[in-house]
């Protein structure tokens, strides 16, 4: 028995010597993370904050403590590190000054729910629990950069930090008329497609919600897309275009379906040889762009202009976030919290409430499971463009503007249920931690508010 008492109090104090090791050495971090330059006292002191309890986990490349190459160790930091990198990472929020929309609200709901650090980092690290003041700090550096860099001014004081903000009634920036009738033009123009049978706006239906509101697109030679047409509205504001992000802005993503073999299955010297047969069409186009002749950058630029007008403001949503009373019923504006409450303004976040991030679910055979399929290669998303294995799967997260005009729903247009679609987003892409239960009331409510989120283009209702 002494034997095994013995053996006992070795196998204690051998578990203990690690996280006494880690409150006497603290956590090690990376001296390329201690030298990046902060802009403010409150940037400075949430990237003081990271060092001492984030980093381990949400950082690429960390510091590690010395038990980290153990077997045991290693395979369980290393899936902690994946886990938190891909939620968000400290370096590069800090390295952004927090320029990063979405990782700025994970932070911040992480905090808020009070979900970090995870209890086996908390096992290993007795002092790592964030405490209120450091709770308090983050959560004002998070106000700070919301107001400096995505904030419009437009929300009431009630909502002016939230990750959600009301969407501008235009682009802010001054706009040239003969560009945008240009690029409204070929907007609509059919001879951008190979047989002059469809224009940007078949698949992008201005009196649509900006899609066909088809499962997937019915293009040239009657052939069916993969990948359902995502809404031009509020484009602009998507970090990048295309739901694996291939096309880095709109002028890009408009030189993109044009030369599509299931798309419009054209090249440049088809449309060039077309337009410039139009000479009302080309005169406008010199007036617009100068003594130049038809090609790309035109074609794509105008386009481009024109959905920069395609922002479709004062939705009762709009209207509510800028503290008008009485746009939404009581129900309404409960959905709204809870839309905030569970986790979904995190990805679905800024004024456009999502195109901001690229997401991947949880665990996507289970996913791809609950709607009923196996997955193929459009579902692999951005990994189609990086061919990078950490991107696999991942979506665009769409924006959800005018969502009760853009059905069916997802990228692959599988659903009609927006009901079923909030139980799915939020049972397979919100993090487990972050996961809290959502009542079938509190999916009603979310809807209820998601349908009063359609708004006006151009000043006329939708």
């Amino acid at each position: 028995m002494k034997r095994k008492a013995w053996w006992a109090v070795a196998v204690v104090a051998a578990g203990l010597a690690f996280p006494i090791s880690n409150l006497i050495l603290g956590v090690p971090v990376r001296a390329t993370y201690m030298e990046l330059a902060t802009e403010t006292p409150l940037e400075a002191r949430a990237k003081e904050i990271f060092a001492g309890k984030c980093v381990m986990c949400h950082m690429d490349d960390p510091g590690l403590p010395f038990y980290a190459s153990f077997p045991v160790a290693s395979s369980l930091i290393r899936r902690h590190v994946t886990d938190g990198t891909a939620i968000w990472n400290a370096w590069e929020l800090i390295a952004a000054h927090g320029a990063q929309e979405v990782s700025l609200a994970k932070l911040e709901q992480s905090v808020l729910l009070d979900t970090m650090p995870i209890l086996p980092y908390l096992l290993m690290h007795w002092d790592s629990a964030l405490s209120a003041r450091e709770k308090k700090d983050l959560l004002a550096w998070v106000r700070e950069v919301r107001a400096k860099r995505f904030a419009r001014g437009l929300a009431s004081a009630a909502f002016a930090s939230w990750p959600i903000q009301p969407l501008p009634d235009r682009w802010p920036e001054e706009l040239d008329p003969k560009k945008l009738r240009l690029g409204e033009m070929l907007c609509h123009d059919k001879r951008l497609s190979t047989d002059d049978t469809l224009a940007c706006a078949g698949c992008h239906a201005l009196t649509k919600g900006g899609t066909d509101q088809r499962q997937f697109s019915i293009v040239v030679r009657n052939q069916v897309g993969g990948i359902n047409a995502p809404t031009v509205f509020n484009a602009v504001f998507n970090l990048a275009q295309f739901w694996d992000g291939r096309a880095r802005d709109l002028a890009d993503q408009a030189g993109g379906p044009p030369f599509n073999p299931i798309e419009m299955a054209s090249n440049w010297s088809e449309i060039v040889g077309k337009l410039s047969k139009d000479a009302e069409l080309t005169a406008l186009m010199k007036e617009a762009y100068g003594d130049v002749e038809w090609g790309p950058e035109p074609v794509t630029h105008a386009i481009a202009e024109f959905e920069k007008t395609l922002i479709t403001p004062d939705s009762p949503v709009d209207r509510h976030l800028k503290g008008e009373k009485g746009v939404l019923t009581d129900e309404e504006a409960a959905g709204l919290a809870l839309f905030r409450d569970h986790s979904c303004a995190t990805c679905h976040t800024g004024e456009s409430m999502g195109g901001k991030s690229f997401e991947r679910p949880k665990d996507p055979a289970a996913f791809y499971a609950a709607l009923g399929r196996a997955p193929v290669h459009d579902d692999f998303g951005r990994y189609n463009v990086t061919t990078n294995e950490a991107d696999r799967f991942k979506m665009k997260v769409p924006n959800l503007r005018n969502i009760a005009l853009t059905f069916p729903y997802l990228h692959d247009d599988s659903q009609t249920d927006l009901r079923k679609v909030v139980r799915l987003m939020h049972d397979h892409f919100v993090p487990e931690l972050n996961r809290r239960r959502m009542s079938d009331a509190d999916v009603e409510r979310i809807v209820a508010m998601l349908m009063k989120n359609t708004g006006q283009l151009h000043g006329r209702p939708l």
